[in-house]
């Protein structure tokens, strides 16, 4: 990591040189101001995917598996709270800065509102409401009559499918957080900053359950030299929340992610939940990112030979689900205490661990392992590219200027008439250039527009019922899915119908949510990724025939100056072809529409079964008057949950619909059209960036030079000083090239 944030700011000096260089040339011939601006706008965008490309680490794992003691251990201090609730629904992030300091992100009052609504759907009863208004948490009134509310609910309405029920959990939290972190929150969204005097305050809000929920997102900047400007490192939820949203967002942070740490505890070794997450992850087609970290507790092992048939048998478990997995195993919180002040309690366990030499030499060696793989994936694999890819639009902007350069000090020293000869046939080539570059321009726009409208169609046909396996698979096991009643049975007569109908409620929405997470939105990312590659390949393929048309084009041009006896300047770099993704999605802004978005569901399916409850009781007393066989008396309840479950599973459909359609135009337009675009544009700038100096009103050229004659001798030399810096930058720039090579071929 220090090696490439060492070329990465020698790249940066030469770039702003070579910006402070255009001014200083500029100066001299100021007649040609958009050639000038061109380099410079260059130069800013440069700087700008230098200093904005962020290389994202996700740290996910089980709950309690050790996720944040591992960032705390990889960072050499304590900045994150560990062992946070099961509720806690953000990932933390932690970047580089120049001092301590957390930012808290707050949802607004109308998101918190909104998300309180959802949870209240099929509440049960509505008595506890003095007023039809909607729920509004600002309102003591409000806040009051829904603590009363749930504190009234059955034990057995707080628990589903043996979790804790989330949406209770929600309600419960943000009445409990109210008093603490309404002064923070605003009708829009706002932010909180802990600086290094408070840093340490940020925690009783992450590990709260009652302040977290009202939060969106945290980052934590933190001065440390581990940690280079270029990388974030994310501490992920456990990826066995009972909550299937918290999952979801876990899913929007690993899109985003360039490697993945997945942490497993050697007290527990490869579980169940371990399984169905990486599965998941391999089905999202992003396995092939990841390391594994078995995080040892040396009290749970009494010799390494025990601990090395554990890591054995993690290794061969791994291995039937991801290829060729990484593991890594050491301890966590052994590192972490190595390299802080620990407590007198902690200090006594460090000194205990200290006499298990074998596993403690075993678990550093395995730390520097992980640590040198590491840095190979981020230096050399994830970021050689972005470095490489910058050198060479920095060295094909000096080819231009410094054509630029030597044309001008050519010139000067020719008679007007002379000068005017060479430019009229200069001005032929470059009329060819330009022509060549109108055809580009054309030609990446159809071809943008021609894969963008047939990836649309591929989206519509993904999406749609009949030819798209996702909502047909979705609506199928709504429809299939199956509640026991006979559970039920046993509360009518003790418990409300409404807290029945809406335990039943839960049941069904727990199980869609969770469907939701683990098994649709994996498919939809392994499809928006082949997408993805569908599209950088065609319109690759599209742009490569115009780089030799190109080459051919700058070639002529050299040969025309070569005639005239100007010297020309073919030079050694090149600009290829190849895209970072990721980096043309971030300097654009560009993210997949979050996977963590709550289906929205009516409430009116408990009037429903109330008016069905009273039409089957109302029947059942009929029948009696008429003396009429009657049946048990919990069967007309029976009948209503039935009928309430075929209506629940009809309004499910009806949300599922509207949120594929809603995502499928989110991902269409907001997605691929602007990658489309983005690429498109990125692949023109390619290909068009070395005529630079070539397409510019080169008959102002000879009028400034006339201008200028008189002071023919300070041109000259101000045009040769240019050119020397020029020289001097490019052989600095040449010099990390060779550095930046030599990390990638593992020479350095």
């Amino acid at each position: 990591m220090d090696a490439f944030q060492k070329n990465r700011e020698a790249i940066l000096n030469v770039n702003q040189e070579f910006a402070a260089l255009i001014q200083q040339a500029k100066a001299v011939f100021g007649g040609h101001d958009a050639l000038f601006e061109q380099w410079q706008r260059s130069c800013e965008s440069i700087a700008d995917q230098l200093t904005a490309h962020i290389v994202q680490i996700a740290v996910v794992g089980a709950i309690k598996s050790g996720k944040s003691t591992l960032v705390n251990a990889l960072l050499k201090n304590d900045y994150l709270k560990r062992g946070a609730g099961v509720v806690t629904s953000i990932v933390t992030r932690v970047r580089s800065g120049d001092q301590l300091r957390a930012r808290l992100f707050f949802k607004s009052w109308d998101e918190i509102n909104a998300e309180i609504q959802q949870a209240l759907v099929l509440f049960p009863s509505n008595e506890w409401r003095s007023d039809t208004q909607s729920f509004d948490i600002r309102r003591s009134q409000d806040r009051g009559e829904l603590k009363n509310a749930i504190e009234s609910l059955d034990s057995e309405l707080r628990v589903t499918q043996d979790s804790l029920n989330a949406n209770g959990v929600l309600l419960s939290s943000y009445l409990k957080g109210f008093d603490q972190i309404h002064e923070y929150v605003a009708s829009e969204s706002t932010t909180r900053e802990f600086d290094q005097n408070t840093f340490s305050d940020h925690r009783n809000f992450v590990g709260n359950d009652a302040s977290a929920v009202y939060l969106k997102d945290i980052q934590l900047e933190v001065a440390s030299d581990v940690l280079t400007r270029n990388i974030e490192l994310a501490d992920c939820q456990g990826s066995d929340s009972p909550n299937p949203l918290h999952l979801a967002m876990i899913q929007d942070y690993l899109l985003k992610a360039h490697l993945i740490i997945y942490v497993i505890s050697s007290r527990t070794g490869i579980r169940q939940a371990d399984i169905r997450f990486l599965s998941m992850i391999k089905r999202m087609g992003i396995a092939g990112s990841m390391l594994y970290v078995c995080n040892c507790d040396f009290n749970e092992h009494d010799t390494l030979e025990d601990l090395q048939a554990l890591i054995q048998r993690i290794k061969e478990e791994l291995a039937l689900i991801v290829d060729d997995p990484k593991l890594f195993t050491l301890s966590a919180l052994y590192n972490l205490f190595e390299e802080t002040k620990p407590s007198e309690k902690d200090q006594e366990r460090l000194n205990q661990w200290h006499k298990a030499e074998t596993m403690v030499a075993f678990s550093n060696a395995e730390t520097q392992r992980l640590l040198s793989v590491l840095d190979r994936k981020l230096t050399r694999e994830r970021s050689a590219l972005l470095l490489q890819n910058q050198m060479e639009r920095i060295a094909v902007n000096a080819a231009g200027m410094r054509q630029w350069l030597r044309l001008n000090k050519d010139l000067i020293q020719r008679d007007t008439n002379e000068a005017l000869k060479i430019i009229d046939r200069l001005d032929i080539h470059q009329s060819h250039m330009k022509q060549v570059q109108s055809m580009i321009q054309s030609t990446m726009e159809g071809a943008v527009r021609k894969v963008v409208e047939e990836l649309k169609k591929e989206v519509d046909r993904f999406f749609d019922y009949h030819s798209g396996p996702i909502l047909k698979q979705t609506i199928a096991f709504v429809r299939d899915h199956h509640i026991d009643l006979n559970r039920y049975k046993s509360q009518i007569g003790t418990s409300s119908f409404t807290h029945i109908l809406y335990r039943v409620y839960q049941e069904l929405k727990q199980a869609v949510d969770s469907y939701m997470a683990e098994k649709i939105n994996p498919e939809i990312v392994a499809f928006i990724n082949r997408q993805e590659v569908e599209l950088q390949q065609y319109l690759c393929a599209a742009a490569e025939p115009y780089d030799a048309m190109v080459k051919e084009a700058l070639n002529k041009h050299e040969d025309a100056l070569a005639q005239f006896g100007l010297s020309g300047d073919r030079g050694q770099w090149s600009l290829r072809l190849d895209l970072d993704l990721s980096s043309i999605k971030q300097m654009a802004g560009l993210s997949l529409p979050a996977a963590a978005t709550t289906l929205n569901y009516s409430s009116q399916i408990k009037t429903e079964a109330i008016i069905r409850l009273g039409y089957y009781n109302l029947v059942r007393a009929l029948r009696k008057l008429f003396k009429k066989t009657v049946s048990d008396d919990k069967n007309e309840e029976i009948k209503a949950l039935k009928d309430s479950i075929r209506k629940m599973k009809r309004e499910f459909e009806r949300s599922i619909q509207t949120h594929f359609k809603d995502y499928k135009e989110n991902v269409k337009f907001q997605y691929i059209q602007r990658l489309g675009e983005a690429v498109g544009r990125r692949l023109f700038e390619l290909l068009t960036s070395q005529f630079g100096a070539y397409i510019v009103d080169i008959k102002g050229f000879v009028s400034a030079i006339d201008d200028r004659r008189s002071d023919k001798k300070r041109l000259d030399s101000s045009l040769a000083a240019c050119d020397q810096a020029l020289e001097d930058l490019t052989a600095r720039l040449e010099s990390v090239r060779q550095e930046v090579r030599g990390l990638v071929e593992g020479g350095i």
